[in-house]
């Protein structure tokens, strides 16, 4: 598709990169009573700051941190049988989390290779989040409710109301990218997407780039969240998806409705036969790949930089399958 990967093939093996990871999880299902919960409680105050106070209310809906309560609401979570079957699967499927870390710290260090002035993150933060978040991103911390990534088969998991195509990326093998995405999305790009269809292109396909950067070795599927069918998909009908675009008149649309038919969640893009969702997303990957490739002296800082859409707009020159 693309030679974008050879220039982000970066030797990373000198960067010092601190990321701390702590499984809160553990410590709370350790707890035996309410009243120690209370004294885990006020232990994971100190270390897990604000995203710890969003996670007990907005998550587990058990209301402030600061409740004279508090320590009976967790209970109630951690002795829940069904949290608990939750508990042991997250305890098997990540007994191996240092693979997990690891491959984290290499996905920062290749951040701060590509965008030295970027923030990183200094702590991990993982949880049993009761199926409400993937990641979650701060200013500084990571939060990851590791039982979203249990995958399809578990025995939890296909009993849970989620849409069967969320289902079936619900797996650790798109925990990295998630992570690089939620990061990236809260902490470098931002949420200004602007106006245009156009815009929105170029703003995901940035945020696709900066994750081929930091995860260079990874499968672009996996970097945009697609199954590899799906990506095969989405790069053989490349030509002709723009076409239709250009054909609608939608590239410097601002309707709404367009937008989020393109680049939402969802398990189809509605008006493209057979595709998977958020296809404008790839269309906007690909126009940025295209003019990262017709600019190579261009760095991936400057990319971010970069206001002038018609710049990447003119490098984009699909071709059509012979």
């Amino acid at each position: 598709m693309s030679c974008s990967s050879d220039k982000l093939d970066v030797d990373v093996s000198d960067i010092e990169l601190n990321l701390q990871v702590e499984r809160f999880e553990k410590e709370m299902f350790e707890g035996k009573s309410p009243q120690e919960m209370t004294q885990i409680n006020q232990d994971l105050i100190k270390r897990g700051g604000e995203l710890y106070e969003f996670y007990v209310y907005d998550m587990l809906r058990s209301g402030s941190v600061f409740d004279d309560s508090i320590g009976q609401y967790l209970w109630y979570f951690v002795s829940d049988s069904m949290m608990r079957m939750v508990n042991d699967d997250v305890e098997t499927q990540f007994a191996d989390f240092d693979v997990i870390e690891q491959q984290l710290v290499d996905v920062f260090k290749h951040q701060k290779y590509h965008l030295p002035n970027a923030p990183v993150p200094t702590k991990i933060i993982t949880y049993n989040s009761a199926f409400s978040y993937g990641v979650i991103s701060t200013d500084s911390v990571i939060g990851i409710g590791l039982e979203m990534y249990l995958g399809p088969e578990n025995r939890i998991l296909k009993e849970v109301r989620f849409p069967v195509y969320m289902k079936d990326k619900m797996s650790r093998e798109y925990l990295a990218s998630d992570v690089a995405h939620s990061w990236v999305a809260t902490n470098i790009l931002g949420d200004n997407k602007g106006e245009t269809f156009l815009s929105s292109m170029i703003y995901y396909g940035k945020l696709m780039y900066i994750l081929e950067a930091m995860m260079p070795e990874v499968e672009k599927n996996r970097i945009i969240r697609y199954t590899s069918e799906e990506y095969e998909y989405a790069a053989a009908s490349e030509y002709n998806i723009w076409q239709y675009l250009v054909d609608m008149n939608w590239i410097y649309s601002i309707d709404m409705k367009v937008k989020l038919r393109f680049f939402e969640e969802a398990p189809t893009t509605v008006g493209i036969e057979e595709s998977p969702g958020r296809i404008g997303q790839f269309i906007g990957w690909q126009m940025v790949r295209a003019y990262m490739d017709a600019n190579p002296d261009v760095t991936v800082e400057e990319l971010v930089n970069e206001e002038n859409e018609s710049k990447l707009l003119k490098a984009y020159k699909p071709k059509e399958n012979e």
